[in-house]
């Protein structure tokens, strides 16, 4: 059966083109800024000769077979990582199931653009609330886990000990100002590439910048400002994240009144805030620019790994850079090559086992 699904690069890329001719200007359903940004990505994944360089880079020549049954549970604020499972389990030639719910047409739409039929994708649409573990494990040989420790903790328990687990747990990105800019047009720059980072996808996927680093107390006063004035033109928060803002913003500024050092703007329209305080967490805000006075040493603070480091003016290597999985200048941070590892594994190498072949 694993022969009858696997598609060649070609075949993907045929098939993508095909899909996104097929779909509305306005998918996938995000802000403006967030759906350019995919169809953007989406158009480059389209490309046979992208393709090939993944499957060479993640399986190189070594001879492997598909893993065969694989469940991917993938968020779908995460636009792209619902394709690039279906796409993953056409270039290795595995049967799936991919749990979605709001983009239900369209991802079925791409399975019929790839020739797969139910049996070969199951794209399904149920509620994680009281979900039936052994019915939706049953026949499963790996499961694809992109969310929480709560979420990774449970498919551990729920999944025989037989069956592959692909986890992508919690990261944690970083935005660091190395140099604050002189001129007022490098400000500028800067500014609006920390703001693409942090706003695409309403900053809700790992490689979203969590905190941002800045050189001195001069620097983190006058990005505050910068910021401030520009939190009412961001994408509107969803309604429940900006009433959390609202709720996390007054107790902060109770927390300065009571001499705490922490600094907030808050925009209710929107739901975009920006803070200037200690990188204790217990400052930050649900969502916004979190701004810490430091330097690279701050990096070592938090408890999770570091997936992505967006860097000003450019990207540097040294030994706290190194920690970060991913290293880019600022106002990249979601655009990782394709072919480049995914918090430090091969995607495709994860789909299959790799099995020994004897030829004497």
């Amino acid at each position: 059966m694993s022969a009858a699904l696997k598609r060649s690069p070609a075949e993907v890329a045929r098939a993508l083109r095909k899909w996104l001719t097929s779909l509305p200007a306005d998918w996938p359903p995000a802000d403006t800024a967030t759906t350019a940004f995919c169809r953007q990505r989406l158009e480059r994944l389209a490309d046979e000769a992208v393709l090939t360089a993944k499957v060479a880079a993640d399986l190189g020549s070594r001879p492997w077979r598909p893993l065969g049954h694989v469940l991917a549970v993938v968020s779908e604020n995460d636009h792209l990582g619902v394709v690039a499972a279906l796409m993953a389990a056409a270039l290795t030639g595995n049967r799936l199931t991919l749990k979605s719910r709001a983009g239900l047409a369209a991802l079925r739409s791409l399975r019929d653009a790839l020739g797969w039929d139910e049996a070969a994708c199951r794209i399904a649409d149920w509620s994680s609330e009281g979900q039936n573990d052994a019915e939706l494990l049953a026949g499963v040989d790996g499961v694809v886990l992109a969310g929480s420790e709560a979420l990774i903790r449970h498919y551990r328990r729920a999944a025989a000990q037989r069956v592959r687990l692909i986890e992508y747990g919690p990261q944690m990105s970083a935005a660091c100002i190395a140099e604050w800019p002189v001129s007022t047009t490098e400000q500028a720059a800067c500014i609006d590439a920390l703001i693409r980072d942090t706003t695409l996808f309403l900053q809700n996927v790992c490689s979203s910048p969590q905190f941002v680093l800045t050189p001195g107390a001069a620097a983190a006063e006058a990005l505050f400002a910068a910021l401030a004035a520009r939190l009412a033109v961001m994408p509107p928060l969803p309604e429940e994240i900006r009433l959390q803002q609202s709720i996390k913003a007054q107790e902060l500024r109770l927390l300065a009144r009571l001499g705490e050092p922490v600094d907030v703007a808050l925009d209710a329209g929107t739901g975009w805030a920006v803070t200037r305080s200690p990188s204790d967490v217990a400052y930050w805000m649900p969502r916004g620019f979190r701004l810490i006075v430091g330097g690279l040493e701050k990096l070592q603070e938090p408890s999770l790994p570091l997936q992505t480091l967006g860097i000003w003016p450019s990207p540097a290597v040294g030994p706290v850079e190194a920690a970060a999985l991913h290293r880019c200048r600022l106002g990249r941070m979601h655009e990782r090559p394709v072919t480049a590892p995914h918090d430090g594994h091969w995607e495709l190498a994860q789909w299959v086992s790799f099995v020994s072949c004897d030829t004497q």
